[in-house]
């Protein structure tokens, strides 16, 4: 429930050990590394220092990774092997990492590029015949071999004119010059295809005519004989380019285990490059370097210890006021599936509050009002266990599918509270496929029975919630010092929206609510009007508590808000017992029981997917907006130490 406390380190060291320290820095794997190239511009640094430049060398080593994940991608297209559901970082430890060989991966990854150099030239030959096959089909019946252009005295013309044009008028009009044979070659929907032989003295005018019709010329280049013999030369040519291909394919498929070994070279690269990159944050003189970071306050012993082994000079101190400080949440077990939604939100301000494992229990009990259905839950919750026992998974995967296992069991027991099994298909399966009565009473109430009691239920929870978070304002105006504020902003709230309550619906209860409740709330905008505006000036402290007052309605907006529990888990239910109607229609027997399974796997799954997704939204947005508005400050950075980041492996000491 809180965010690590963050201690400010400066280190000096000694040029030559700079590559060492640099090794066992990015192992220790905790401290975020901070650009010093402002102080260049400062007066006590510039002509002492200039920045470790190294960006030659890390792009050199970023191209390699970029060609390595270019034949991983062209291996991934030709691997018989199943891709998992879930992509996860191999598990190795320090010792298979040293044996990962670098110089034979990169042998690998030359003879694999040479041989997707291979297939590259064979599709092209491929593509190259298609296009003269494309070509030359239209005119297999034009016997005049295809190199043939012109005698001493003829010339020959080969092309196209649309078939909106009269061929057989255009052919009489070219005879009319005389000296000329024209031939209609072929004809589809779009084209004519026309060759003709005229005397070279013509052409010039029996062009001008063609033009004028829409005539283009079609080029036989590089192709020898008639089109027939062309046609079948290409398709021999093309069966043995496309066994060739099938060949190198197959050679392909067949290294196709070397991705593993690429994937741990990538991420042994990436590792240099990264080391590399650092520097660019570092200072240096001719003998010596200089950095700045950030580290959590419970490492700096286990930091002094490295430092002093490699004998840096160092200084740890606080951070200053104005100071951004990376923020790293600290949150128990359970509450840790939690942090995406706040990710998904913005971390909190260094200075600010963590509200994770508050809200954590109200999201899981949202969820689960919303969705409702005990059936729903239940598949949930095994889904995403049998998901997080098959698969290592790690980062934002592993916290939403956590997440969404807690939100199941949630799911589970408002459905079971609430009579909810997969809407009432037992009841319906019962009395449509087994001809009897089955009655399954819901453990609390059926809220389609009684909406008004679900209701006042979730307004009464939303009104808990939302004090919970005016409860952690006052807090943090406490605990700097604003005791007044505290008091003034959440304490004469509490007492307007309790003596709200009680005034209006305390009857119910005892008759000596309301009034309790009236005075309470005349206290509570008393003090609303009277301090509203104590920090504005003349008037202004008139109008500031009359806009305190009017905030009123903002409150009432947030609770109504509430509402969405009872809308959302009526829906679920409403649509469930819809699908099971549906299905149940076709009576009993044979035909009706497949119906009814049919309609009951594919209506309840979308059902699950439609109402699942509409539960995670609303409950995100009840903490975004009511929870969170009424204290949060976001705009944290996230922690982002010097470490081995890889995406393929995962060094097994690196666990934390």
């Amino acid at each position: 429930m809180s965010i690590v406390k963050m201690q400010k380190v400066a280190v000096i060291g000694l040029e030559k050990q700079k590559a060492s320290i640099m090794s066992k820095l990015m192992d220790f794997g905790a401290v975020e590394l901070v650009d010093q190239k402002d102080r260049l511009t400062e007066d006590e640094w510039k002509d002492l220092v200039t920045l470790d430049n190294s960006h030659a060398k890390a792009a050199e080593l970023d191209a390699k990774i970029s060609q390595a994940e270019s034949v991983l991608r062209f291996l991934e297209k030709y691997d018989a092997s199943k891709e998992p559901l879930f992509k996860t970082r191999r598990l190795m430890n320090q010792d298979e990492v040293n044996k990962i060989d670098i110089d034979q991966a990169e042998k690998d990854i030359e003879s694999v590029l040479k041989l997707e150099e291979q297939l590259r030239q064979l599709n092209e030959q491929v593509n190259k015949l298609e296009q003269d096959e494309i070509l030359i089909t239209p005119w297999l019946g034009y016997a005049t071999p295809l190199e043939m252009i012109k005698t001493p005295k003829a010339i020959i013309h080969e092309g196209i004119v649309p078939t909106s044009v009269d061929v057989a008028g255009l052919i009489s009009e070219l005879e009319e010059f005389g000296g000329i044979v024209v031939k209609l070659i072929n004809s589809d929907k779009d084209l004519n295809y026309i060759a003709f032989i005229c005397l070279i003295s013509q052409e010039e005018q029996i062009m001008a005519l063609l033009k004028q019709k829409g005539f283009s010329e079609v080029y036989f280049r590089g192709l020898k004989g008639t089109a027939a013999e062309n046609l079948k030369r290409i398709k021999n040519e093309k069966e043995e380019l496309n066994a060739k291909i099938a060949d190198v394919e197959k050679e392909v498929s067949e290294k196709a285990f070397l991705r593993q070994s690429i994937e741990n070279y990538c991420d042994m690269i990436g590792i240099e490059s990264d080391k590399e990159k650092i520097r660019a944050k570092l200072l240096k003189t001719k003998t010596t370097f200089y950095m700045e970071g950030w580290i959590p306050e419970r490492l700096i012993e286990k930091a002094s210890k490295l430092l002093e082994d490699v004998n840096c000079c160092y200084r740890f101190s606080e951070p200053e006021e104005d100071e951004e400080v990376p923020v790293l949440l600290d949150n128990k077990n359970f509450f840790v599936p939690f942090e995406s939604i706040t990710e998904m939100y913005s971390l909190p301000a260094y200075r600010g509050f963590d509200p994770t494992s508050i809200y954590a229990i109200f999201y899981a009990i949202f969820f689960g009002m919303m969705l409702s259905d005990a059936g729903y839950g239940i598949i949930m919750a095994i889904a995403c266990f049998v998901v997080l026992r098959k698969f290592r998974l790690e980062g934002t995967t592993y916290k939403m599918i956590k997440l969404f296992f807690y939100c199941g069991i949630s799911t589970a027991v408002w459905g079971a509270l609430f009579g909810g099994w997969f809407g009432d298909f037992i009841q319906v399966f019962a009395r449509t496929i087994l001809g009897k009565e089955v009655v399954i009473n819901a453990i609390w109430f059926n809220p389609l029975d009684d909406p008004m009691k679900l209701l006042i239920f979730s307004l009464a929870l939303g009104i808990i919630h939302l004090f919970i978070g005016m409860g952690i304002k006052a807090y943090m105006q406490i605990k700097e010092g604003n005791w007044i504020d505290a008091i003034c902003d959440e304490g004469f709230w509490y007492f307007t929206i309790i003596g709200l309550i009680g005034w209006l619906g305390g009857g119910s209860i005892s008759q000596t609510l309301p009034t309790v409740g009236m005075w309470l709330a005349i206290i509570g905008m008393a003090g609303l009007l009277l301090t509203g505006g104590r920090h504005n000036k003349g008037f202004g402290k008139i109008t500031g508590g009359l806009s305190n007052i009017y905030n009123i309605t903002s409150y009432m907006s947030d609770i109504l808000s509430y509402a969405r529990l009872l809308a959302l888990g009526l829906a679920t239910g409403v649509i469930a017992q819809v699908v099971n109607t549906m299905g149940s229609l076709f009576g009993g027997g044979v035909v009706g029981l497949i119906i009814l399974l049919v309609m009951f796997v594919f209506g309840h799954a979308l059902n699950l997917a439609i109402n699942a997704l509409g539960a995670f939204i609303h409950a995100s947005r009840l903490q975004y907006v009511e929870f969170f508005g009424k204290f949060y400050e976001d705009g944290g950075e996230p922690f982002n130490p010097f470490r081995k980041k890889t995406k393929y492996i995962k060094i097994e000491q690196e666990e934390e």
